[in-house]
């Protein structure tokens, strides 16, 4: 099959996919719903569209999942458990071809309030205007280079340092992050007084200009859709502002050369049992995409990932787990298909106000009200959000949006896609 061939299969197959989840969105919400409910002699008996309960359904859902968020955002730090010394906790940075932005990281760890903190940069083999900035950074006391003995990812970078490095403890980040200076201590707190396994901050684009603002909002609405899964004992953690014991990381195997690591991390951490501390009311910021390209490309990545982990799982890439292991599966599944299902509401949505029950479709925004506004106040008072936009009122859209990214990605991921992925632009801002 020709280049030209699959790239026209890619593209007829995601429109018409997206057609195909409209149109069933749409064809089931015109359907007639009906409920009967008999008590002691009173009868209640309801008859509507289908697209009332879907939307009201979700409506709830998602409400509560915002809710759990923003609870979790104000909850107050206990100024107590905090670790500001022990054991060397090794703060990884793999940077590729990123050494403008670099600093940022390094200087906000730096500035740590964990007295016993050695930053180690870690390099690819031939980046040689990096490597230079990373010896420039080095020449602080605290601070080392690597270079990476297993070049060519993210993942790598991270199993080579760990591997070389004599410490207990490890926490990972991006060159683009900014971070809180009581992180790490919560994290070794977490570790150390509460025998956690792995420690999880919440991480937020910064809010400086149109695109960025939506990412920021994207990121609010996906961690809320974490919280509805956290009761049964999943907690996302990442291979970015996370704190890991040497223990914890061994017994995973260390991260798997995949698009999407972190998500295969936390699945393999959920496999194994470890015990994941997630606190999102310590915040790390990250820099954005600038451009709807390279906000589109890089979730277009980050769910070609997400697919990539579904099949390993479904295939037996993780081996035997057990129960945890179907409730892993179970988990990446329903996160596409939720995905996938935000497209469909769409369509009931539009259902519903041509029938005229405009009062039920304006409930679809009930959660974006209930989460963003909260927790945007919040992170404006922390200095999260230099500049937001007015964008922000786009952040509806976030739900759908990510439906069409799950449907174009699928369509890539068994056509086009050579294993190659996406790069964002970054400046540094």
């Amino acid at each position: 099959m020709t280049v030209a061939l699959r790239n026209a299969l890619e593209w007829t197959g995601s429109l018409t996919g997206t057609g195909l989840c409209l149109s069933i969105g749409a064809y089931h919400g015109i359907q007639q719903f009906e409920f009967l409910l008999e008590l002691r002699g009173f009868a209640l008996h309801v008859a509507t569209k289908s697209a009332v309960p879907a939307v009201v359904i979700f409506t709830v859902l998602a409400t509560l999942s915002g809710v759990l968020l923003v609870r979790e955002v104000y909850q107050r730090r206990d100024p107590a458990a905090r670790v500001f010394d022990g054991p060397t906790v090794a703060a990884i940075v793999p940077v590729y071809r990123d050494g403008g932005v670099l600093k940022t990281s390094v200087n906000s760890l730096l500035d740590s309030n964990y007295a016993n903190l050695e930053v180690v940069i870690v390099g690819e083999p031939g980046d040689e205007p990096t490597l230079g900035i990373a010896r420039e950074l080095a020449e602080h006391p605290d601070v080392r280079v690597l270079c990476n003995g297993q070049p060519g990812s993210k993942a790598r970078a991270i199993n080579d340092a760990v591997s070389r490095i004599d410490a207990d403890f490890f926490c990972s980040f991006d060159a683009d992050e900014r971070v809180d200076p009581d992180f790490v201590p919560a994290a070794m707190y977490a570790l150390l007084e509460e025998d956690r396994d792995v420690f999880q901050a919440r991480r937020v684009p910064r809010a400086n200009g149109p695109v960025e603002t939506l990412a920021y909002c994207e990121r609010l609405l996906f961690h809320a859709s974490y919280k509805l899964v956290e009761p049964f004992g999943f907690t996302y953690c990442r291979s970015s502002s996370a704190v890991f014991t040497r223990e914890a990381f061994e017994t995973v195997g260390g991260l798997d050369d995949l698009l999407t690591e972190d998500i295969d991390f936390a699945h393999k951490c959920f496999r194994q049992g470890l015990d994941v501390c997630q606190s999102r009311h310590i915040t790390n910021e990250m820099e954005a995409p600038h451009t709807v390209a390279d906000l589109w490309g890089q979730r277009k990545r980050w769910r070609i990932g997400h697919i990539q982990v579904f099949r390993k799982a479904i295939t037996g890439g993780f081996g035997s787990s057990g129960v945890h292991g179907l409730a892993s599966t179970v988990r990446l599944a329903t996160s596409l298909l939720a995905s996938v299902f935000m497209v469909a509401l769409v369509a009931k949505v539009v259902v519903l106000l041509y029938y005229g029950f405009v009062a039920v479709a304006l409930l679809a925004f009930v959660p974006v009200c209930v989460t963003i506004p909260p927790i945007l106040y919040r992170d404006s008072r922390a200095g999260h959000l230099p500049n937001l936009s007015p964008t922000v009122v786009l952040s509806p859209l976030i739900y759908p949006g990510f439906g069409l990214v799950t449907i174009r990605s699928c369509f890539e991921y068994l056509l086009t896609w050579d294993g190659s992925w996406y790069r964002v632009e970054k400046t540094g801002t």
